[in-house]
């Protein structure tokens, strides 16, 4: 969940004061601005009221005006920043069309990634029902992830013109500030619109009768030059103002005020508010843990009774947060008074914080590294497990540089961050420093369970020898259960890669005996096996086995990732046992789970792999190839893929070469054939290369040169454990037989397809067959064997090939019917019946929350089917469906 990242008072906007005063020179324009600008900015050094002003007129804006607060911190990266904007949109009820969490997860992707995550922000702003909605970003100048700046310039461009950002900071934002001032976009609020003025030091007077003479309150407004802050604290000192420091150093005056405000209080109070200076935000139960006074409640009433700097955040369960020039005075005087309390202030601080970000940043204050470390290593997987891998990343970095490089645990935690990228050379190379120091130290199952996932990533960057000695040297160690389950995934990529076909079904089975004995999805999800693996002999029912384990561990709302592989690799068993209609449909469904999880590289590639075939097979073949095109631009474009392009790019233009072969397009296979022939590569591991020794009878088939074909294809076959992958070895003897009929041997010709029927029958189904086409299967079928083959082989043959005729024939969905019946009126043929379902509910008026209780869905999840109901109506909020809804319903 989102909010599991950040503490929830960072998107809660201040509580309006009772004792502001109005300021109509500023709250005037101010209020205009918020009400149509696109980008407000509040840009004054601190205490000048910037949130004060803003609190007090976002309270003044009409009913129904959204604001989606994020108050900044200095730990916030992109993605901590934008779970804070996704989770404070949440109460508006935004149609999403990927999860939020994937959305910040896809944020590490880099600018193109920013720029589709902005546009799917957009969409969802665009469909949100409300008359004028505002982004508010308090304390900007916090933050200095610079791709936080540069993914609001992306959203405030794109912006509906019915929402605004507003960003209040003591210095203007990185922001193209320039650009929408020329436009006439951008309202500025600077120090001199906010200084009191005259008037309304009169009003602050009227409104606080004892505050003091008049004369003296206008001499220090002339000395503070009407900084809020200095006017303020001047109420509850009893200094002479005229005697208060100049202005220039604002600094200095407000500890020269505070100072008399503080050592005015009663001792236990002021020790309790410096002890609890250390927490961003008050509450009775963390003040008390951290002061070790148990009256902490009581002590926060008389804090908010004494008017001091701090905004109440949820008036519920009495948040109090310190002003910014408060809370450093209170520190400084801490590390003056109560400094050798300071170390166990933070650890009591950070023992009671749920943020991670902030937790780990007490402990490194407080130069507790060992505890930073445990905490880093306690909640890092699961982090980037959700996605947010920069983060993860910017909190190893704020330990001390020594510590970072000597620490075993934290190299294994940035490995697991390289491998959510695919950045396989940094996730070996963090593996062998994390298992050598794990070994130095003497934690030898650690150092195994780095070894293992080290082979991992050696073998998907093809070092198959290393990746092979090294998994010899783990296995001299007694493994505990999971790492023995990896081990046994990692000797059945070896088997594959090594083309040892034959030699991959007993350690899938042994990985998939492991996994039974696991409830840890994260453990299922690691060790998915790779669609290449389908159609393999003896495969078929371990990866039955492992689909239905891991949909066994996983919802069915809201998708997973691990929940879409299994979908998809029951797609491809689907495929390969000729059920194509059962493949496209669960492909289907898969293809918008990925959409909900904002299309993650590790599940399209899977998803595009099967779409690809199973389009295929269905003869369609612009998606077919589209499908093709994207898995691979996937490999070459996605910059996080280090070590991976070298080693599978000539594996994927043979994909697309097949591909086209299934389809009969000529054109595209002699292209994907001259890029083959231009990218040599020598160290390509020799179960990749092998598989291409097919290449030159294909191009001689397209010639008619079918003597020379057969030879082709025959040779091939001498090493067929070669050809294994996605069938390939069953498609080479159906495209056999039919070199050797156009050369008019027959006999030949039902020699190389008698095995065929036994391999079909032990991979699992005819998938392979399927693939070689219409046009290959359909003349092999047709021919006339005269008995040379037996007749449950032909029968076979042909039911094969009048299922790639069916396939190929099967109409497209039609739209609805000119006789239209009450269901289709309400969407019958548009939307599934729990799409109908929410939108009857949405029409009545309900919530999502509502909704969600209705149908014991969670929110993402109706979030979810409202927004495929848009998509699938053409309208563009819930107002429009629920309207299009109703001139349907019968009255």
């Amino acid at each position: 969940m989102l909010s599991a990242r950040f503490a929830h008072t960072k998107i809660q906007p201040p509580r309006l004061r009772a004792d502001l005063v109005a300021r109509t020179r500023i709250e005037l324009p101010l209020g205009e601005a918020l009400a149509q600008q696109r980008l407000v900015l509040l840009s004054a050094p601190a205490g000048f009221g910037k949130t004060a002003a803003l609190t007090r007129q976002l309270a003044a804006l009409p009913p129904g005006v959204a604001v989606a607060w994020v108050g900044a911190d200095a730990d916030d990266d992109l993605g901590r920043f934008a779970a804070c904007l996704l989770a404070a949109l949440e109460a508006f009820d935004p149609p999403w069309r990927s999860a939020p969490d994937a959305m910040v997860g896809g944020l590490d992707g880099g600018r193109e990634a920013q720029q589709t995550v902005a546009a799917e922000l957009v969409n969802a702003l665009l469909a949100t029902d409300v008359p004028r909605g505002l982004i508010v970003i308090d304390d900007a100048h916090r933050l200095d992830d610079p791709r936080i700046f540069e993914f609001l310039d992306l959203l405030i461009e794109r912006l509906p013109h019915h929402w605004g950002v507003v960003v209040a900071s003591r210095v203007d934002p990185p922001l193209a500030l320039r650009r929408w001032r020329a436009r006439g976009e951008l309202a500025e609020f600077r120090q001199e619109q906010l200084r009191f003025t005259d008037d309304e030091v009169d009003r602050l007077l009227e409104a606080l009768p004892h505050a003091g003479d008049r004369t003296d309150l206008r001499a220090l407004l002339a000395r503070t030059e009407g900084w809020a802050a200095g006017l303020r604290l001047v109420l509850g000192s009893s200094r002479d103002p005229a005697r208060a420091p100049v202005a220039a150093s604002r600094r200095h005056l407000f500890d020269y005020l505070a100072s008399e405000v503080i050592d005015a209080m009663p001792a236990r109070l002021c020790v309790f508010l410096l002890r609890c200076s250390v927490l961003p935000e008050l509450n009775a139960a963390r003040c008390a843990e951290v002061s070790g006074d148990a009256d902490a409640g009581l002590l926060l009433e008389q804090v908010e009774q004494r008017g001091l700097f701090v905004s109440a955040l949820d008036e519920q369960h009495s948040v109090l947060r310190l002003h910014d020039l408060f809370r450093d005075f209170l520190e400084d005087r801490l590390r003056q008074e109560l400094a050798q309390e300071l170390p166990l202030l933070l650890r009591r601080a950070a023992a009671s914080e749920s943020d991670p970000a902030r937790r780990v940043g007490y402990l490194v204050q407080a130069a507790a590294w060992t505890e930073a470390e445990d905490v880093l290593c306690d909640v890092g997987p699961r982090l980037v497990a959700a996605g947010t891998v920069t983060q993860v990343l910017r909190l190893i970095e704020q330990l001390p540089a020594a510590w970072r490089d000597a620490s075993p645990r934290l190299a294994h935690l940035r490995a697991l961050c390289a491998w959510a990228h695919w950045d396989i050379v940094t996730m070996c190379s963090a593996l062998e420093r994390a298992a050598a120091g794990f070994e130095r130290e003497g934690v030898g199952l650690a150092a195994q369970r780095s070894r293992v996932l080290e082979v991992i990533g050696l073998t998907a960057g093809g070092a198959i020898p290393q990746a092979m000695a090294l998994l010899a040297k783990a296995r001299q160690a007694p493994m505990d259960d999971e790492t023995e389950t990896t081990a046994w995934q990692a000797a059945s990529w070896h088997a594959l890669a090594a083309g040892r076909i034959d030699a991959v079904a007993e350690p899938l089975s042994r990985m998939v005996d492991g996994l039974a004995r696991s409830d840890n999805p994260m453990l299922w999800f690691q060790c998915v096996p790779p669609t290449s693996m389908i159609g393999l002999p003896g495969l078929r029912v371990p990866m039955q086995r492992y689909v239905e384990g891991a949909l066994a561990r996983t919802p069915a709302e809201p998708p997973t990732p691990l929940r879409v592989l299994a979908q998809i690799l029951c797609a491809g068993l689907a495929l390969w046992a000729g059920e194509h209609a059962d493949a496209a449909r669960l492909l289907h469904d898969a293809d918008a789970d990925c959409r909900w999880l904002h299309q993650p590289p590790n599940l399209i590639g899977h998803l595009h792999t099967y779409a690809a075939l199973t389009h295929a097979v269905r003869g369609e073949a612009e998606a077919a190839l589209a499908a093709a095109d994207a898995r691979l631009a996937g490999l070459v474009s996605d910059a996080r893929t280090s070590g991976r392009r070298a080693v599978w790019l000539n594996h994927f233009l043979f994909f697309k070469l097949r591909v086209a072969a299934a389809l009969d397009d000529a054109a595209t296979l002699r292209a994907m054939a001259r890029e083959l022939d231009a990218n040599p590569n020598p160290g390509e591991p020799a179960a990749l290369s092998s598989e291409r020794c097919t290449l030159p009878a294909r191009l001689a088939a397209l010639d008619g040169r079918w003597a020379e074909a057969a030879q082709g294809y025959e040779a091939a076959l001498a090493n067929e454990a070669a050809l294994g992958m996605y069938g390939q070895a069953l498609e080479v003897r159906v495209r056999l037989a039919q070199a050797l009929l156009q050369t008019d041997r027959r006999s030949e010709a039902a020699l190389a397809l008698t095995p065929l029927f036994e391999q079909v029958r032990a991979s699992g189904g005819p998938g392979g067959v399927l693939l070689a086409g219409r046009s290959a299967l359909s003349a092999v079928a047709a021919a006339p064997w005269d008995g040379l083959l037996a007749d449950a082989d032909l029968a076979s043959l042909r039911g094969w090939a009048r299922t790639v005729q069916a396939a190929a024939a099967e109409p497209t969905p039609a739209g609805l019917s000119v006789e239209r019946t009450q269901d289709h009126l309400l969407g019958g043929e548009l939307l599934s019946s729990r799409e109908r379902e929410v939108l009857q509910r949405l029409a009545s008026g309900d919530s999502n929350k509502l909704i969600a209780r209705a149908f014991e869905l969670s929110p993402h999840t109706v979030k979810r089917h409202v927004a495929n109901i848009l998509d699938k109506l053409g309208v563009a909020s819930r107002g429009q469906a629920a309207a299009w809804y109703r001139s349907r319903a019968p009255r």
